[in-house]
């Protein structure tokens, strides 16, 4: 059995606290950066769930992840209303269908390309304003059906990864 010398002992122990350090600083910047948002739980869970997030050392790059997130879930309730438009067997709320549908497709093809892309050049409060706008357009949406939406759950979540979002946009 060799035996390891007291130099090899501490170059092993500097080697794997460097390697830990990174992994607890941004657990802290989540964490901080989550705190100070309207459901801290829920905004640690969608960031950590993202590959991209062990990488991220700022917060507008949790910024830009939060809004690929919001964007990135805003399909399924456009993919839904999608299919309630095509299937036609509810005539009697075919506008309010296509109303919600236009605003996710703001949404994804707008608002959140536009809040990424303000984060990257340091606007901050335009991703903010992106944010609430999304939040809006979700609630006016669920107000058509005066709160019994087909899309209910999907409008709540998409709601408050947006108000997440425009809380994390308002720290910079």
């Amino acid at each position: 059995m060799k035996h390891f010398s007291l130099n090899t002992l501490l170059c092993i122990i500097v080697v794997a606290s460097i390697a830990i350090a990174p992994c607890e600083s941004d657990d802290k910047l989540i964490t901080q950066t989550c705190s100070k948002t309207p459901y801290p739980a829920q905004c640690v869970s969608y960031i950590k769930a993202d590959y991209k997030s062990k990488d991220v050392r700022d917060v507008p790059g949790l910024g830009i992840i939060m809004a690929q997130v919001l964007e990135l879930k805003a399909h399924a309730p456009k993919d839904i209303l999608f299919t309630l438009l095509g299937v036609g067997k509810r005539p009697d709320i075919q506008v309010q269908l296509k109303a919600c549908l236009e605003s996710y497709n703001f949404i994804i093809n707008t608002a959140m390309p536009a809040a990424i892309d303000s984060f990257k050049i340091g606007k901050p409060r335009l991703a903010e304003d992106y944010a609430n706008t999304a939040a809006i357009v979700v609630s006016k949406c669920e107000k058509r059906f005066n709160g019994k939406s087909p899309i209910t759950n999907e409008n709540n979540i998409t709601h408050e990864i947006a108000r997440i979002l425009g809380a994390i946009a308002k720290q910079l």
